[in-house]
């Protein structure tokens, strides 16, 4: 999440006073049970049967609510409910229960949304080719997910009188139901489906965490992507803005600190030094070539450099991305068979001169990958960072590149699982050589 949102009372009534809770969509609404997270901290269970939007927001008047939920189950008397375990009182009798499946693809963010929508609508899809329910609409929860509401025909476990066997009866025949969605794929919550005693929260109400307002979506918006309905969707005016893709997460890592200012004035004059030298060109090919560079020493330390680095591949839809350091600059290495117009016209030799200078003139380059052996003494010994990037694979165009699959491997970053086309041998073009 890019920012936390600080909530005041008087934020919060203005939006409900303002604002009516569509609560039509349940059959009985003085048959739920509904409960809040007051801003005050404590969870807030209503003490009165709910028949309206404007009861409901009158006992918000001492307790405003971050986050407002509404019961799955409907029940004979959803005030002062008994908790499953709770033997001294008598059984709750259940009147009805939803079938409710949740998607939620972390973290909240525009690219993560589009993938939970896909799912939905996946999982409605799948629902109406395999099930008799009947689904009554797609929520959208005002922040990572949706949520599926939908009947079930079939009331046979609500002909079982005794309020304990029926309500395990419901849980049995959800779960029943449950397991075939999962076995089928679907990346639903494992646990709301088949609990009687679940709550979800309430189309219409703010979303604590985002300033989003879970709504109910029109019918074809799911099958849209969320770009084109995103802005349509009513927010707080003090809501967080939607990030595009998930923020950036490099593992902490004790970088070692540069002072580049000083390095910038200053003329080193290297004696002869021995390294190995890795090829961008991905053996077996003709014209296609991986990403190894060293990352420009201007922009900034090394968490700095890989931040910057990971917007622009995200941008160009290139990864995974291999990272190492020696201590003042990175490397990256990202292992794809790329075609080599495609990187003389994405990278600069204002920035990656080394690179675009050799592959223009040489059709590919060759980039140190070890430190570099000075008499007897190594300097500068590179050292593996992490392989970030795995949320881009999904949308790049490019096959993997064995040798260089194979180079980040023995380099002690080895990239799991990547199915898709592989492109070149498994021989890594390396070379030892001498520099002064």
């Amino acid at each position: 999440m890019s920012s936390v949102i600080k909530w005041s009372d008087e934020e919060l009534s203005s939006y409900y006073n303002d604002n009516e809770i569509d609560i039509s969509w349940l059959n009985k609404s003085s048959m739920h049970q509904f409960r809040w997270k007051s801003l005050k901290g404590p969870w807030v269970t209503s003490d009165r049967r709910i028949s309206s939007s404007k009861k409901l927001i009158e006992l918000f008047s001492n307790s405003m609510p971050t986050d407002v939920y509404v019961s799955t189950s409907s029940w004979l008397n959803p005030v002062n409910l008994p908790r499953i375990k709770d033997k001294k009182r008598p059984s709750p009798i259940l009147l009805d229960h939803f079938v409710v499946f949740d998607i939620d693809i972390r973290p909240f963010c525009l690219i993560r949304l589009e993938e939970a929508r896909k799912a939905t609508l996946e999982l409605r899809n799948w629902l109406v080719a395999n099930t008799d329910i009947k689904i009554r609409h797609i929520t959208f929860s005002g922040s990572k997910g949706f949520h599926i509401i939908a009947d079930d025909p079939n009331r046979a476990p609500f002909s079982e009188p005794d309020p304990v066997i029926r309500e395990e009866k419901v849980k049995s025949q959800r779960k029943r139901l449950l397991d075939q969605v999962i076995e089928a794929g679907h990346p639903v919550d494992k646990v709301v489906t088949a609990d009687t005693r679940r709550i979800i929260r309430l189309p219409g109400t703010v979303h604590g965490k985002t300033g989003w307002i879970c709504t109910i979506l029109r019918e074809e918006w799911i099958e849209l992507s969320v770009k084109e309905w995103i802005n349509k969707i009513p927010r707080h005016k003090s809501a967080i803005k939607i990030p595009k893709r998930p923020p950036i997460r490099i593992p902490k890592i004790s970088f070692p600190q540069t002072n580049f200012k000083l390095m910038k004035n200053k003329v080193v004059h290297h004696p002869q030094h021995t390294s190995l030298e890795l090829s961008s060109h991905v053996s077996g090919t003709k014209d296609r070539s991986a990403f190894v560079s060293w990352l420009p020493r201007k922009w900034g330390d090394i968490r700095t450099s890989i931040e910057k680095s990971q917007e622009l591949f995200c941008e160009l839809k290139l990864g995974p991305i291999a990272y190492f350091h020696d201590h003042e600059r990175v490397l990256a290495i990202i292992p794809r068979a790329i075609p080599r117009d495609f990187l003389l016209s994405n990278f600069t030799q204002k920035d990656f001169k080394n690179l675009v200078y050799e592959t223009r003139h040489m059709d590919h380059s060759w980039t140190r990958i070890s430190g570099r052996l000075v008499g007897e003494d190594w300097e500068g010994e590179i050292e593996p960072v992490a392989v970030l990037g795995y949320e881009f694979a999904e949308g790049c165009l490019h096959p993997w590149s064995a040798p260089h699959l194979e180079a980040c491997s023995r380099l002690g970053l080895p990239i799991r699982e990547h199915p898709g086309e592989i492109s070149g041998s498994d021989k890594v073009p390396i070379r030892v050589v001498i520099r002064r």
